[in-house]
C-alpha cells in the first residue's frame, strides 16, 4: 500500500517536473528584443482596436512597452492601459511579442501597472 502511494507521488513529481523543464527550455531559446518605434505604433494601433470593442470604454491611456513583471505568460513585454468606464478607472495588461498583441487581461498587482507612466492612446 505504501509502495503504491510512493510510486504515485514519484510519477506525479516526474510529470510536473517535465512540464516545468519544457517551458524553461522553450522560453530561454527564443530571443524577443524590445519593440522598436515602428513596432510600437503597430502595437498601440492593435490595443486601440481592442479597446474600441469594450462596452462603455471611455478615454484610454497606455504605458510604454515594459517588461512582463508578473511573468504570467511566455511574452517578455507588456503594455498597460488605463481606461475610464463611466468614472470607474480600470487597468488592463496587453502581452506583446514583436509587434503583435498576443493576449490581454485585466491587470493584477504583480503587473505593476499603477506604477507606470501613461499617455493618451491615439489611433495612428
Amino acid at each position: 500500500m505504501a509502495i503504491g502511494r510512493l510510486c504515485l507521488v514519484a510519477w506525479v513529481a516526474l510529470l510536473l517536473g517535465g512540464c516545468t523543464f519544457f517551458f524553461d527550455v522553450q522560453d530561454s531559446g527564443q530571443a524577443d528584443p524590445a519593440p522598436d518605434a515602428r513596432q510600437q505604433r503597430i502595437i498601440f494601433d492593435g490595443i486601440h482596436r481592442i479597446i474600441a470593442t469594450m462596452k462603455d470604454a471611455g478615454a484610454a491611456e497606455v504605458s510604454d512597452v515594459g517588461p512582463n513583471e508578473a511573468q504570467s505568460g511566455p511574452e517578455k513585454w507588456t503594455v498597460c492601459s488605463r481606461i475610464n468606464f463611466s468614472g470607474d478607472v480600470r487597468y488592463f495588461t496587453f502581452f506583446v511579442k514583436g509587434e503583435t498583441v498576443m493576449t490581454w487581461r485585466p491587470s493584477v498587482i504583480n503587473d505593476r501597472c499603477e506604477a507606470r507612466s501613461f499617455s493618451a492612446l491615439v489611433a495612428g
